[in-house]
């Protein structure tokens, strides 16, 4: 017999986590630098103008906006709630169709879909020090939704799957 919801939820692992892509990410932050350098110096050598190479810095930084911004990441029962200055977004574990491991942490996938594209619909959970408790409580979650102990959605969906047992002869008409 499989625990209750609330039974689940209080022996559930929880994690919480902030990330800071700028400064969790060290090929972004190269990037971005290089970049910004090589803006500079060309807007500044066709144009001789300081106000326009900062301009274009400026712009740069605001197209670049979401690597500077913390979202704070939690990992419960109830899913992956990502909250930032903007507003919360919840994600159910239902939601996610697979994860894969990466050397810094844990990348959950909202699509089965395999192709490059498949990153946009993606939620990268990177935390260099906390590598081994991201993975343990995501295989925890996918695990527990695997074996039906999650959502009715999830336990209609398996229990459908299942071979049906043959009917008695008394009881078909």
């Amino acid at each position: 017999m499989s625990p209750s919801s609330r039974e689940f939820e209080t022996q559930s692992p929880e994690l919480s986590l902030v990330r800071l892509p700028i400064r969790d990410d060290h090929i972004a932050q190269v990037a971005i630098l290089i970049l910004l350098l090589v803006l500079i110096l060309l807007t500044y050598s066709g144009t001789v103008s300081v106000w326009i190479s900062l301009g274009v810095v400026i712009m740069c930084l605001i197209a670049t906006w979401k690597l500077f911004i913390p979202v704070r990441i939690d990992l419960g029962p109830r899913g992956i709630i990502q909250t930032t200055f903007a507003g919360t977004r919840k994600t159910p574990w239902r939601e996610i169709a697979r994860y894969e491991t990466h050397s810094h942490g844990v990348i959950l996938y909202l699509t089965h879909d395999d192709s490059p594209l498949a990153g946009f619909a993606s939620i990268d959970l990177s935390c260099r020090g906390m590598k081994s408790d991201l993975e343990t409580i995501v295989h925890f979650y996918m695990e527990s939704r695997r074996l039906r102990t999650g959502s009715s959605i999830v336990r209609m969906q398996d229990e459908s799957s299942q071979p049906k047992q043959p009917a008695d002869s008394k009881h078909s008409a």
